[in-house]
Order: C-alpha cells, then structure tokens, then sequence
C-alpha cells in the first residue's frame, strides 16, 4: 500500500514539472522566481464545513463523521464556504507559512467535479518579527487563529479547478488540479504577484488531512498538496 501511495503522489511531481505550466519570458525591469512548496493540512480541519446540501437526496454522515448524500438518484453533493488550514513550505519564503482556504464544490456520485474558493497565507517570517522569535507552523498544533485574522502582511487570492476520480489496480482516488493566483499585501508582500499550480490526491470521497487514513497507506508525514508557480516582482 504505500509503494502505491507513493506512486500516486508522483504524479503531481510530473503534472507540475510540464512545460505548459512554465511561466512567459521574463520582461526587462520584471523580476519572476520561480517556486516550488508543499501544502501540508492540518489535523485539526476542517475548521468549517460551511453549507452542505443534497439536490434530490438527503444530506447524511458516515461513522467518522464525513457527508454524503443518502436517498438520492444522482448522488450530488454541493458545498458552501467549507474552511480548511494547512502550512506551506516553499522554496521561496515569501511564501512558506499558515494557509486558510475557503472553499466551495459541486460534486456529482463520484465525488468529482468543479472546485474554488479562495485563499490566503501568512509568512512565518512575517509571525516571527511580530512575536519576536522563531515561528514555525505547526499542523499538528491548534488553529492560529489570532495570528491569520490580525495579519498585516500576507497573501491573498483565489483557487479554480476540478477534481477528478481515477484507479490505480483496484485502488480508487481523486486527484485536484487548481489554478491559483494572488497578490501580497504589506510592507515586504506590497506590488508581488503569484501564479501557479497546485495537484493534491486524496483518498476518501470528501477529503480529509492524510493523518486520518489507515498506517499503512504510508502519508501520515507527506504533504496532501504538491505547489508550483512564480512570484513576479
């Protein structure tokens, strides 16, 4: 089972390494650096599953708590203002910190369909100089709640794509593919942009931090998200 896990989380390293993805040529006076990060969910998520209906069916929960739609011929299953958190580690660390996504889908009886929202993340190196030491985000910690609502420096912006279910031999799972774009706020974030791309194979029909899947799928410390884009200056 983990050698699978492991195959499967490789195709987000392939997906993001095309070269369809790459950014344009880089104009005079324009700097661009290019990134590559981790998004690592937190245990405590979601923070908010937001509003969550069942066209034609009933909204129901499984015995660990996840929905679905019970009493239905479609299965579809539409959420509203979900919140998750997570930490990003990139290679840039202008982007390396806590992240909170807002999220909404629509999702057909295989769990798959359109995704988006929005999101945010807020530099350790921004926490640092405010508390005074080292700052470090802790997924397995509570969420930082003071700490994102209070910011002054940080990104934003918002996510699109769509997920989809595959097999790998008589394994199921769901890859995301999202498009991201943002901007920086603050003194040190103030007129950076960001493009990119992120991939997160999951495996359960609602998505959960892979701390939640059995030992020996073998994730327990692998990031959920693969991320790639470019800062431009």
């Amino acid at each position: 089972m983990k050698n699978i896990a492991t195959f499967l989380l490789s195709i987000g390293l392939l997906l993001l390494s095309l070269p369809a993805l790459s950014g344009p040529p880089a104009d005079a006076g324009v700097k661009r650096t290019d990134i590559l990060g981790e998004d690592d969910w937190a245990i405590t998520n979601p923070i908010s599953l937001g509003t969550i209906t069942c066209p034609g069916g009933e909204l129901a929960f499984d015995t660990v708590g996840l929905p679905f739609c019970a009493n239905s011929n479609t299965g579809r299953l539409h959420y509203r203002d979900a919140v998750f958190w997570g930490c990003v580690t990139a290679s840039d660390s202008r982007m390396t910190g806590i992240a909170l996504y807002e999220i909404w889908g629509n999702w057909d009886a295989e769990s798959t369909g359109p995704v988006g929202g929005t999101w945010i993340i807020v530099p350790s190196s921004y926490v640092s100089r405010l508390i005074g030491e080292d700052y470090t985000c802790n997924r397995l910690g509570p969420f930082p709640e003071d700490l994102v609502a209070n910011a002054s420096e940080y990104w934003s912006g918002t996510w699109t794509g769509k997920r989809r279910y595959q097999e790998f031999g008589d394994m199921g799972f769901w890859v995301g593919e999202f498009r991201l774009v943002g901007k920086g706020h603050g003194e040190a974030l103030e007129g950076l942009h960001f493009m990119g791309e992120e991939v997160v194979p999951t495996y359960t029909a609602f998505p959960v931090p892979y701390e939640f899947l059995p030992p020996d799928f073998g994730l327990y410390d692998i990031a959920e998200g693969t991320l790639t884009g470019t800062i431009t200056d």
